[in-house]
This record gives structure tokens, sequence and C-alpha cells, in this order.
């Protein structure tokens, strides 16, 4: 009888399948701080995967740059150091210069139109070209309209001449505010409050999203409402780790992480940037409303500089501008 419960045992250990035979564990990189809505976007996605993957895969998040700046951790993700992570678009354009471009200052009308463009005309170029990279675009992100903190206001071109702008390292950032008459100083997300404070920079463009939870508002607390941009994110991934992944585990994994369509992801950034400009005001900082007389100030006479920069960027600037020109007419109207 003893041997026989054995046999059984070891026969049903032999026919047990299921996803969550073996875990795999993922280190997610991630430059937000862990209070804000960035990072409770990142935990429901570790939830999600779990769940999708029954436990298969499990995802630990850094937050706050612990596993370096943006620019350093993308890099780590594509020499296989780091297992995937979230990150600005502008930081990931270190890897594929071109994709800066989708946040060139004022080229959308409308954050419905720059949603269309992304989502219908974009996303195929960056998944190929990121995947040159040893890369796996995953999601696109949300970061939120860019504003100009300081410690006073930026309403108008004039205002920004000669001032420091903490920006990303990629040439896009730099070139635009040189055409502004500003001085770039390449600052990453990390350095932003400690260089503000400092006053190596006089702003760093950034969502409330950040602005608030960061504590950036605290030492730059006027913050001038344009906004200059749209700014997206990426998830990605390692390649060769998403590649060791078993056929269902993979299959689960992805369903995992784009369980929340991107759509409601947008929708909760800019619900966040709302709350949080009210937050701000309630401390006791300032937020400068922009006319749109002022706003037309800043995107007038923009075509030449955006064709001189897509250029700048590189050999498949001007051929990914092109697709952004193609995809923005496309996406008139969109709601």
């Amino acid at each position: 009888m003893k041997r026989t419960l054995i046999q059984l045992a070891a026969v049903s250990l032999l026919c047990t399948s299921g996803l969550a035979d073996a875990q795999t564990e993922l280190k997610f990189a991630s430059s937000a701080p862990p209070t804000s809505p960035w990072a409770k976007q990142i935990e429901r996605t570790v939830a999600d995967v779990a769940a999708a993957t029954q436990g298969a895969v499990k995802i630990t998040p850094f937050y706050a740059s612990q596993l370096g700046s943006e620019n350093d951790a993308i890099a780590q993700i594509s020499r296989g150091r780091i297992d995937m992570g979230s990150f600005t678009t502008n930081s990931v354009a270190l890897q594929v210069p071109e994709l800066a471009l989708i946040q060139l200052p004022f080229f959308f009308s409308s954050q419905p139109q720059r949603d269309c463009v992304l989502d219908n005309h974009l996303q195929k170029y960056a998944t190929e070209a990121l995947a040159k990279k040893n890369l796996v675009f995953l999601n696109w992100g949300e970061v939120g309209s860019v504003h100009l903190p300081g410690k006073k206001a930026y309403a108008t071109p004039a205002d920004v001449k000669g001032i420091k702008v903490g920006v990303v390292a990629n040439k896009m950032t730099a070139d635009f505010w040189r055409a502004m008459g500003a001085n770039p100083i390449p600052t990453t997300v990390a350095e932003a409050t400690s260089s503000s404070q400092t006053g190596l920079i006089d702003t760093y463009p950034t969502p409330f999203a950040f602005y608030v939870p960061s504590g950036l508002n605290k030492v730059l607390p006027v913050v001038t409402k344009l906004p200059i941009w749209e700014a997206s994110g990426i998830t990605l991934m390692n390649k060769g780790a998403h590649d060791k992944l078993p056929a269902d585990v993979k299959a689960a994994f992805d369903a995992g992480v784009r369980k929340v369509p991107v759509g409601t992801l947008r929708a909760e950034i800019r619900g966040v940037d709302t709350a949080l400009t009210n937050v701000h005001k309630q401390a006791g900082g300032t937020v400068v409303e922009t006319t749109a007389e002022q706003r037309a100030e800043w995107s007038k006479g923009l075509a030449p500089v955006w064709t001189a920069i897509a250029k700048d960027v590189g050999a498949d600037g001007e051929r990914f501008l092109a697709l952004m020109e193609t995809g923005k007419k496309a996406c008139e109207g969109a709601k």
C-alpha cells in the first residue's frame, strides 16, 4: 500500500502541469517616486502579470532610480543586466534617437491627435527599431503634459532666453531649447531637484505627476502651464529575458502587461495632473495659466525648427518626421 501511494504521488507530480511550475523573477527599473501615480500603475502591472501567469513570473520593482538613472538602466536592459522597466520616451531615445521626435514641442494640436498617431502610426516603427537594440516594446505609457516650473513665470519665449534648462541628454530637447535662446543642461530625473536647489538649472520641464510627488514644487514653486508637449513613456524588456519565457508563460505575461488599455493609463495620469495642480495651489504654490496668444507665440515659426531637429537627430530622423506628419494628418479630428 505504501509503495502504491508513493507511485501515485510520483505520477501525480509528473502529470501536474501549469504556468507556475517554475517561477521567473524579473527586476523592473523605474525613476518614478514610490508615491507617484506611475508607481501605482507599476504595482498593478505586477499583480496583473502574477495573476495572468499563475505566479510563474514575479516582477520586483525598483523605484526612484535605485538601479541607476533612466539612461543607464535602459542600457543595462539592452545588455541583459536588468530585465525590464518603464521610462520616458526622451530617455529611450538615447537608444533610438528619432523616437525623441514624438515629443517635438507644440507639434500636435491636441492630446487625442497625439494618442492616435502613437497608437496607429508609430508603434510598429518603435517596436522594430527597439528590437534592433535587443529591446522588446511592451506598451506605451503616459508621463503627462510638460510644463515649466521655476522661481518665476516663463509665459513667453522671451522669458527663457539665457536661462539654464535641465534636459534629458538627447539632441531633440537640446536643439529646441537652443532655438529658444536657452541653455540646455543635461540633467537626469534623479538630479532634477538637487540641481534646482543648487542653481545648476533654473527650470526642469516636467508634468505635475512628477513635479509634486518628487518635491520639486517646493524648490521651484512657480509653474507655468503651456504645455510644451505631451510626454509619453515606454515599457521595455530585454529581448533575451522575454525569449527565455516558455511560450505559454510568454503569452500570459504579455497579456498581463497589457491588461490595462493604454487609454486608461493616459486618462489616469491626466486626471492626476489636474488633481495635483490643485494640491500645489493649496500648498501655497503658484500656477500661471498662459493665454492662447502666449501659447501661439511659443509655437510660431517652429516648423523649420522641427525639420532642423529631425535632420540633426540622425539618418532616420527625417523619415520618422515624415511618418509623424502623415499620422498627424490622418488623425485630424481624433477624439
